[in-house]
């Protein structure tokens, strides 16, 4: 690029596009930073921060702090420090008591009554705050740097047979097995070097998303799940993929929006469309429209629901071709959104018409998709009790033979239908009787 004299802030930009700032909303950010500390507007604009992403400039000592601080990121995560300051560093032994005290806070079942707030107030007693960050990266440890790196195609090939697993394969063993496999690669990514290290990158993102997803869609468990999902984004920005980035972000905003949080579920869509404008296939433009119309309709935004599903349809014109690793979306899924869309808004008759596309073109891999089919058409037809019972009981069947939390979740929602009556009683014994045998099902 002409005019550089540094080389290209990743880091930088990276962060900025996660949040779905535009440069012109980073530098307001800025100069209210600024404007906090008492300090002087001396003319920042938008092009100063585009320069900053791109080497032509590199940011003065007063931007630097306030990039820290909207950010919320140290200064080494946002590529601001030169070669000399990085060499600063500490050394491992000063990172001892640190890593003890952040093993307190993610070792699973801790038993010592720490929590997360007991540890970081600790960590900042410590004056080791500022080193969480380049812990948690996937920066190559020196104690790694000779080692020995692995082809991140064989990496790859196992995450691709889990992935193709995941329509036909109980969940649990499953989510053991990718679990085990993203350890493995956050392993493997801190020796890797090069090009290795971005392939393996890639790689990595798609196992710790697919891990993500059994055990949030599958399990349940969305505190695992969001761990899982920072790895993935993590590695997404090491292998400078916006597809992936732009999955990861919409899978995290399940999370939010099923916690009836959609705030910061609409943060998550709106970064993760920054993403699409990086030459990202069409095909996952349009499945994030389709999340962002769910976050809307879980919230009561009829209208915006229903928008993004006509954005999704639009997204799709000229028949895209979706990434490998895009086996969640297709014009079938559009049609369960968009059926989820119109019960939102009320038109039960649209809904119908939907979601009977949705379930009669569901493929042998969409079989999960089934019981949440299922008990949206149920919601559909509530207003004739026999027929939304029968669809209901027909969503049980479906996950007794294809357990999916998410499923459940939306049968145990749609019961309401039935009010009081025997139909009600009935599937209320079916769906107490299916709980209480979870652990002896496939996939418990």
């Amino acid at each position: 690029m002409a005019g550089r004299r540094y080389s290209l802030n990743r880091q930088l930009a990276w962060e900025r596009l996660q949040r779905g700032w535009s440069y012109e909303e980073t530098t307001e950010r800025i100069r209210t930073e600024m404007s906090r500390a008492g300090e002087i507007d001396t003319g920042l604009n938008a092009n100063t921060v585009r320069r900053w992403e791109t080497g032509e400039r590199w940011p003065d000592p007063r931007y630097r702090k306030h990039l820290v601080a909207i950010f919320g990121k140290p200064a080494s995560d946002l590529g601001l420090l030169t070669p000399d300051e990085l060499a600063v560093r500490p050394a491992e032994e000063t990172l001892h008591e640190f890593r003890r005290l952040w093993d307190m806070l993610t070792r699973d079942g801790n038993g010592n009554g720490w929590d997360r707030a007991s540890v970081l107030r600790a960590l900042v007693g410590a004056s080791m705050l500022p080193l969480v960050a380049p812990l948690l990266s996937l920066d190559p440890p020196a104690a790694h740097a000779g080692g020995r790196t692995v082809d991140p195609d064989s990496y790859r090939q196992i995450v691709r047979c889990q992935r193709e697993l995941y329509w036909t394969s109980p969940a649990r063993p499953l989510y053991e097995a990718a679990y085990a496999h993203t350890q493995l690669g956050i392993g493997l990514l801190r020796a890797a070097t090069g090009t290795d290290r971005t392939g393996l990158a890639g790689a990595l993102a798609e196992s710790a998303l697919l891990t993500a997803r059994l055990a949030f869609f599958d399990l349940s468990q969305p505190a695992v799940a969001e761990r899982c999902y920072d790895v993935a984004l993590a590695a997404t920005r090491e292998a400078g993929d916006h597809a992936l980035a732009a999955a990861v972000l919409g899978h995290m905003a399940f999370i939010p929006a099923f916690g009836h949080d959609p705030a910061k579920a609409r943060t998550l869509t709106n970064a993760a469309l920054q993403h699409t404008w990086h030459g990202v296939s069409p095909m996952v433009r349009s499945w994030l429209h389709c999340v962002a119309s769910e976050v809307e309709g879980r919230a009561g935004a009829a209208a915006a629901s229903r928008h993004h599903i006509d954005l999704a349809a639009k997204a799709l014109d000229g028949s895209p071709v979706p990434p490998e690793w895009l086996d969640f979306y297709d014009n079938t899924r559009l049609h369960s959104f968009a059926g989820y869309a119109a019960l939102a808004d009320g038109d039960h008759g649209e809904a119908a018409i939907q979601l009977d596309q949705a379930l009669a073109a569901l493929p042998g891999a969409g079989a999960k998709q089934r019981s949440v089919v299922l008990a949206d058409l149920a919601n559909a037809h509530g207003n004739d009790g026999d027929r939304a019972a029968e669809y209901l009981n027909q969503a049980v069947d479906a996950l007794h033979t294809d357990w999916y939390g998410t499923g459940l979740d939306r049968v145990r929602a749609v019961r309401n239908v039935l009010g009081d009556s025997r139909n009600g009683a009935r599937l209320d014994e079916r769906v107490t009787a299916l709980t209480a045998s979870r652990a002896a099902l496939p996939g418990s």
